[in-house]
């Protein structure tokens, strides 16, 4: 038995050995409610947004921690949008 059969659910163990296999790191899966999590290497649109908020606090003394979630829907192969939430903490 390897890894995934004995770790990943069935229904989503392609998914999952698929993003490994491309360099992506998978944190948690599951089959039952189909989802994947895992970390996102900053590549530079990230980078760029981070700075952007980092020196806009900074500037304005307003504290320097925030989440930003991103979001990407796509429904029957169609990209219907890409969004980001910042919240303050």
């Amino acid at each position: 038995m390897d890894w995934y059969e004995e770790h990943i659910e069935e229904p989503i163990r392609g998914v999952v050995k698929t993003l490994r296999d491309n360099g992506f790191n998978t944190t948690c899966s599951c089959g039952h409610e189909m989802y994947v999590e895992g970390d996102i290497i900053a590549d530079y649109e990230l980078q760029r947004l981070h700075k952007l908020l980092w020196d806009y606090c900074h500037e304005h003394k307003i504290p320097i921690s925030y989440e930003i979630k991103f979001e990407l829907r796509v429904s029957e192969g169609f990209l219907l949008y890409t969004r980001f939430y910042i919240e303050f903490k």
